[in-house]
């Protein structure tokens, strides 16, 4: 029983863990970073960007496909101004066949 219940709980702080959002990290002094990655056929890949209110946060993404998109917008940039402090989502839709991409996030 002592087995299975550990086995039950690996089970889920993997499945928490790889439901998080990706870290984008801004070098030292920089606005923006620029991150690539691959997703799958009907995938999402979401990644988290530390923001102020009142700054403008703009994505703006690539695909060898063209078929990946940004979630809020449905478009391949985006830009809006943070209302909360903290952290921004921003997730890499992919409504085609499984694609990498490249991702530019500032922050201003």
């Amino acid at each position: 029983m002592k087995r299975i219940f550990l086995a039950l709980l690996a089970v889920c702080i993997f499945a928490a863990y790889s439901w998080a959002d990706i870290r984008i990290r801004f070098a030292r002094g920089r606005t923006s970073a620029t991150v690539t990655g691959r997703v799958g056929s009907g995938g999402r890949v979401c990644y988290a960007a530390g923001a102020r209110q009142g700054q403008t946060l703009s994505a703006t993404l690539s695909s060898s496909t063209g078929k990946a998109q940004i979630f809020e917008s449905g478009d391949a940039s985006y830009s809006y101004e943070v209302e909360q402090s903290g952290d921004q989502s921003i997730c890499v839709d992919n409504l085609g066949r499984a694609t990498s991409y490249t991702l530019t996030v500032s922050i201003r």
